[in-house]
């Protein structure tokens, strides 16, 4: 074996701390042979900026951190409050020393016995500038930067009155003579790891030198610091504090129970201080809380609200009128993994969107973490959304997410979804009681950390009867059914397992007990799936509707903005398809539209209004009522419509359409026209800006006088969608429906770096079939241009029947 080497910054205090920590591991393991191999990093060369305008500190370990990854080092010694609150990915913390002592000191010049207030106290920490304002009201503080060796040198030439450093540094470097005054932990409160050791290992990898460098770490760490530094750093970090910001924490065991002190001074208020006591092994926990305590306590900020929010088990059309409500709201939305593509598609444009999803064996976040953010958020006046898949409150962790609420003072609601363990089981047919079958339901999670037993009753349920269900059971579906069979359930007891129900992938698996699992495995069924188990099972033949419907097992986005998909999006899942709402384009008014007033002046009765879109009504409306003109003003006129959208657009605001074409298309609408104008009349068209020409074609054929006035541009809505969210919200799709080119344009915003091939295009138009296929998807276009004639030619298509019809 060869020598193991230990990194160190190239300092005295450093080099003497890196001893320390190898004299306590070769007293421990003294066959293990180390050398040390020091480098400066660059907070230790960039001596002419304040910590607070450098970056931070990461500064003292990145150099050494490099080197530790690469392998040239295979440990490395740092001052813990040196460290980063989150070691970098590859890397960790091994070992804790011994604490020294925490506490922070007052030096005066050497030979002075005396302070001199005259000069300032020097020091680069932003939390003891706030403490030593407290405590030396008129003693003015200055930034100083340096080794201990260093800072001393500049005091004792006279620059400054006096220097506050670490007792743990004067201590370690033979310098405790030095001191004048030793503050109390109440006086100054000292920084998160003060005192403490860190040896920094790579993480878990297959070569035997990392392996035996953290056995050795271990070997070496202190138990009561780990403690106590959790908790402090677990105070830092969920401040987002460090040597720029001024933040402080101390824990001290009690006993079996953990005192953590905490300060935090936020931007422009006066300091906050505050003390939690809780379980020793709850650190972390601890930490988190005092901070949010203190988050809510920043005054002048408005308070947030958290609501938690079930979104049900996939189908957005289980979503609550609450929950939609509220989503619809939400600044920041916080989304777990089983929130279906079609809620995630009503998250708004503008709020921040946050991936809190768990896959087992692999955290993207942990339940502290999304604690943090949660109660962060709120703290800052936001309204945030928990988004949780089901119900909050059946095996999602809502209550202790509550706990971390309530004990940081967030205000917080709770809005119940529709559970998996019903919703599920009622898509595939099966009612969880019946009173010939069983009127009672019991609902168990299957799930359990790794290595540990269920701990689930079986001998209890098989006594009590009924219905049992058990969520996130796939995994551990073997052990169910023999631990219900050993326990005296008949092995010819009907079984299901309901995979992703709900939604359009949908699967039911029928078997007994005796044969669910070979039956589930060769089905292929992956969680997230129901297992149900008990005679109401036997009725699922008799009861399945949802798989049976014209549409089900489609996916399907429809390109609509907001507030337009309604009535195609009700008709497709009315048929049994998954929708997912992709508002891919928006309507934006110009800012320096041509003078409508004007085009409105020019025109006499008996002339007309052509409209091309619901949304160029709408423009036109607002452009109207910014004119300060009304209804009145446009009584008169003749109205033209494109379709029966853009009729219904205008008849919602009182008009009856006097015209429109027998297919929805820009042409029509032009060619209906110069049929139906007469020589002398004028025809205003409010519309976008990149309209089609086809319209005019015929006017200008026919003779006739038109005004064509760009009111609003349409624009793709879906470019700035994060990777996460755009991933989940275009899983799976099977089909597409755009209404225009714009839409087609608009989803390859949205999807960019997606591949789109496979899915298949329902196009309302040849020109939107035109411009789909140029991105290489195969297209259908619809019976007749509307609306309502794409849900009846998907359902067409569907059916088997192959429409007789152009496809691009």
């Amino acid at each position: 074996m060869r020598e193991l080497v230990m990194g160190s910054r190239d300092s005295r205090l450093a080099l003497a701390q890196t001893e320390l920590m190898l004299k306590e591991l070769r007293a421990r393991r003294p066959q293990y042979a180390w050398t040390v191999r020091s480098m400066k990093t660059q907070g230790d060369l960039l001596l002419n900026m304040p910590l607070d305008q450098l970056g931070g500190k990461g500064l003292f370990v990145k150099e050494l951190d490099r080197a530790l990854l690469e392998g040239r080092l295979d440990a490395a010694v740092h001052s813990l409050k040196d460290l980063p609150m989150e070691a970098p990915e590859g890397l960790r913390i091994g070992a804790y020393s011994l604490r020294e002592d925490p506490r922070d000191a007052l030096v005066l010049p050497l030979g002075q016995r005396e302070p001199d207030t005259v000069k300032p106290i020097g020091t680069g920490s932003p939390r003891r500038r706030l403490q030593l304002a407290r405590l030396y009201p008129t003693w003015p503080s200055a930034p100083i930067r340096g080794n201990v060796l260093s800072r001393l040198d500049k005091l004792d030439k006279g620059e400054y009155g006096a220097v506050v450093l670490a007792v743990a540094a004067l201590k370690r470097l033979g310098l405790t003579h030095r001191i004048h005054r030793i503050f109390t932990v109440d006086e100054m409160l000292p920084a998160a790891g003060q005192g403490v050791l860190a040896m920094l290992v790579r993480d878990p990898v297959d070569d035997p030198v990392s392996q035996l460098a953290r056995e050795l770490a271990a070997s070496v760490e202190d138990e009561e610091s780990r403690l106590c530094v959790e908790a402090e750093r677990a105070f830092v970090r969920t401040l987002d504090g460090g040597c720029s910001a001024p933040v402080a924490a101390y824990g001290e065991l009690e006993g079996d129970a953990l005192l953590l002190r905490g300060l935090y001074a936020p931007p422009g208020a006066p300091e906050l201080r505050d003390r939690i006591c809780g379980a020793k092994g709850e650190g972390a926990l601890l930490g988190e809380r005092l901070a949010l305590r203190l988050l809510a306590r920043v005054p002048g900020q408005d308070q947030g609200k958290v609501w938690l929010v079930g979104a049900g088990p996939g189908d957005p059309g289980l979503l609550t009128v609450k929950a939609a409500r509220l989503l619809s709201q939400a600044q920041v939305v916080l989304v777990d993994r089983l929130v279906g593509p079609g809620v995630l598609a009503r998250i708004p444009a503008g709020a921040e969107r946050i991936y809190v999803g768990k896959i087992p064996g692999r955290h993207h976040l942990d339940q502290g973490a999304i604690n943090r953010i949660m109660a962060k958020k709120a703290a800052q006046g936001k309204r945030v959304v928990r988004l949780k898949g089901g119900d909050p409150f059946l095996f999602g962790r809502g209550a202790e997410e509550l706990d971390c609420l309530k004990d940081a003072g967030i205000s917080f609601e709770v809005v119940p979804g529709v559970s998996s363990a019903l919703g599920v089981p009622a898509y595939g047919g099966i009612p969880v009681t019946h009173r010939d079958y069983g009127s009672s339901v019991h609902i168990i999670t299957g799930h359990n950390k790794e290595g540990a037993d269920t701990g689930i009753p079986y001998k209890a349920l098989v006594q009590a009867g009924g219905t049992m269900i058990f969520l996130m059971g796939t995994s551990a579906l073997e052990g169910i059914c023999r631990g219900l069979c050993h326990a005296g359930l008949d092995p010819e007891t009907p079984g299901a397992v309901l995979e992703q129900g709900t939604t359009a992938r949908q699967r039911t698996v029928l078997a007994p007990v005796s044969r669910l699992k070979a039956e589930t495995d060769k089905a292929g069924i992956k969680a997230p799936a129901v297992v149900v188990i008990g005679n109401v099972c036997s009725l699922a033949g008799r009861f399945a509707w949802f798989e049976t419907q014209p549409l089900a097992g489609l996916r399907i986005g429809v390109c609509r903005p907001w507030g337009k998909e309604a009535r195609l999006s009700d008709r497709l899942s009315d048929a049994g398809a998954e929708v997912v709402c992709l508002p891919t384009i928006e309507t934006v008014p110009l800012a320096e539209p041509p003078d409508l007033e004007e085009a409105l002046a020019a025109l006499k009765g008996g002339d007309w209004l052509a409209f091309t879109s619901a949304e160029g009504v709408g423009v036109f409306f607002m452009a109207l009522k910014a004119a300060r003109r009304d209804i009145r003003s446009l009584a008169g006129f003749r109205f033209a419509a494109v379709g029966g959208a853009t009729a219904s657009a205008l008849e919602d605001r009182g008009i009856l359409v006097d015209l429109i074409p027998e297919h929805a298309s820009g042409l029509t609408l032009g060619t209906a026209l110069a049929q139906a104008m007469h020589p002398g009349e004028r025809v205003l068209i409010p519309r976008s800006r990149i309209g089609t020409p086809e319209i005019l074609v015929p006017l200008k054929e026919a003779g006739l006088d038109f005004t064509d006035i760009p009111l609003y541009d349409t624009a793709p809505a879906g470019g700035d969608k994060e990777p996460w969210y755009r991933e989940l919200l275009l899983a799976g799709l099977d089909w597409l429906v755009f209404t225009s080119p714009s839409t087609v344009e608009g989803f390859r915003a949205l999807a960019e770096g997606t591949e789109v091939s496979r899915i298949k295009a329902l196009c309302i138009g040849k020109r939107t079939a035109a411009a789909a296929a140029r991105y290489g998807m195969e297209t259908v276009v619809a019976d007749t241009p509307c609306i309502d004639s794409l849900g009846a030619t998907l359902t067409t298509c569907r059916g088997g029947i192959a429409p007789d019809r152009p496809c691009a």
